[in-house]
């Protein structure tokens, strides 16, 4: 819930007017030139190129002003262009070259407007096009087992399509458990829970994808549709964003509970992202830079003041994407010799899981009760800080383009929360070393989740307070003048 900023009524979250004092609080207007619908703080609009404070500039000194003379060089406003950086006109101009200047400066408003249209379609356009990369590119999430030996390296595709993790990763594990039964090798209902355990993360985080990455297109592909038919302004970088931050987090949630490595005499083995997501991230992160770029030069001026507010989301949505890439690195590492091997917390509780479920010695079995009950811990605070994280990447990636007090104020409560949980989430990693069977020291993911929720919290603690300060400074400025 939000309030309005007129009477401080609470407002759902997809209202457009408030229903006290009917002040509009979706961040759009009309344009009393043309009707469309466009940005509030536009200076002019994007379709007709009409300033929206009435105002116009002098074409000789750059001069904004009411009334009908400049009153810094006394040019009269018949000749002022409707947008600003057209060739200056003479300050004396005689009755007989007035309309040949006036039709001048149409000429030059409407190729600006028609350019600003063409701009407008082509980053609409792009950013459609992301959208459809997305869905396109959700029924292909696939992977690769690397391993490198003496310097030699290979892949194996582990996967050709989403379906294998929503179909065929079931049937791999009845198939496994089914050879097991027919060689005679026993196995206890851990092993079992664990792989379908395993399957059943992978099959809801891809199922995720697919569900999300459906309902964007679809409601993308209606605001699309509206804004070249209709004379409607639709921001549709709202519907790209959220799919795409959320597709690749959970992508990387899938190869994490995968995540191992073994080197054994400069052999190792490691899960990587497969070329189908990679070429989905390359385009989409192509189109949202292309329509980033558009919509500053569309705005103008009145974007480029903004720079401030998009430089710091950036920063905050860079530090919030590197906790959510390094937080799945080894939760521990184990050293033996020239032998090394290290695992995250997913893989960590589902083997443990799965070998207590291949041994029958009940001695050995209670050595790694304890080890199983912090492992499941770990991976719970694994789990409740790559959510976190992954919300706060969200909340920074929308204040890009809403620029509103609620984007703002919700990375700062997730980040907060998430450094929080990922001071347990490193006690409780520590513990788990302690515990175990086998020597182990502590790897690198709880200390950089430690480490970047930190910095994510004090880039949305600066960023709230900065931003503020100058919204607050802005106003007070043009109460004054």
């Amino acid at each position: 819930m939000v309030n309005c900023g007129k009477c401080d009524a609470q407002l759902a979250d997809d209202a457009k007017f408030c229903p006290q004092c009917g002040e509009r609080v979706d961040g759009k207007k009309v344009c009393p030139g043309c009707g469309r619908e466009i940005a509030e703080d536009a200076v002019y609009c994007t379709y007709c190129g009409k300033r929206q404070d009435g105002k116009v500039v002098c074409n000789k000194c750059g001069e904004v002003f009411e009334g009908n003379f400049c009153p810094k060089c006394g040019t009269a406003v018949r000749l002022q262009a409707a947008m600003p950086g057209y060739s200056p006109a003479p300050a004396a101009m005689n009755a007989s070259a007035a309309p040949a200047a006036s039709a001048v400066d149409e000429r030059r408003t409407a190729a600006r407007m028609r350019a600003n249209r063409v701009m407008a379609i082509i980053k609409q356009s792009l950013l459609y096009g992301a959208l459809c990369v997305l869905f396109i590119c959700s029924f292909f999430v696939t992977f690769s087992m690397t391993a490198s030996v003496n310097g030699e390296s290979g892949a194996v595709a582990m996967n050709k399509t989403s379906f294998y993790f929503l179909v065929d990763i079931f049937q791999e594990m009845k198939d496994m458990l089914a050879s097991m039964g027919t060689a005679g090798e026993n196995y206890f209902p851990e092993l079992e829970i664990s792989l379908y355990l395993m399957a059943g993360l992978c099959a809801a985080s891809v199922g995720a994808i697919i569900l999300i990455c459906l309902g964007y297109f679809i409601a993308g592909t209606v605001a699309f549709v509206r804004a070249m038919t209709g004379k409607r302004e639709i921001a549709m970088s709202k519907y790209v964003i959220t799919p795409a931050v959320l597709s690749l987090v959970l992508m990387i949630f899938i190869k994490e509970i995968f995540n191992f490595y073994v080197n054994d005499s400069g052999g190792e083995m490691k899960i990587a992202i497969g070329a189908g997501p990679i070429v989905n991230i390359i385009l989409v992160s192509c189109a949202l830079a292309g329509a980033a770029v558009l919509h500053i030069i569309i705005g103008n001026k009145s974007e480029k003041e903004k720079v401030l507010g998009y430089a710091l989301q950036a920063a905050g949505l860079l530090l919030a994407f590197l906790a959510v890439v390094l937080l799945p690195l080894n939760v521990m590492a184990m050293e033996e010799g020239r032998s090394s091997a290290g695992v995250s917390a997913p893989a960590m509780f589902l083997g443990i899981l799965a070998a207590i479920g291949m041994m029958a010695d009940e001695t050995v079995v209670s050595m790694f009760d304890t080890m199983l009950v912090d492992s499941a811990v770990v991976f719970a605070l694994y789990v409740v800080v790559f959510a976190l994280t992954a919300v706060a990447m969200v909340a920074f990636a929308k204040g890009i383009v809403k620029r509103n007090g609620s984007c703002r104020t919700a990375a700062c409560v997730f980040s907060g929360i998430s450094f929080g949980v990922s001071i347990a989430y490193l006690v409780m990693s520590v513990v788990l070393c302690n515990d175990s069977v086998t020597p182990a020291k502590i790897g690198a993911s709880p200390i950089c989740a430690l480490i970047f929720t930190v910095f994510t919290l004090a880039m949305s603690i600066v960023n709230a307070c900065l931003l503020r300060k100058k919204n607050d400074a802005t106003v007070y400025e043009a109460y004054t003048g």
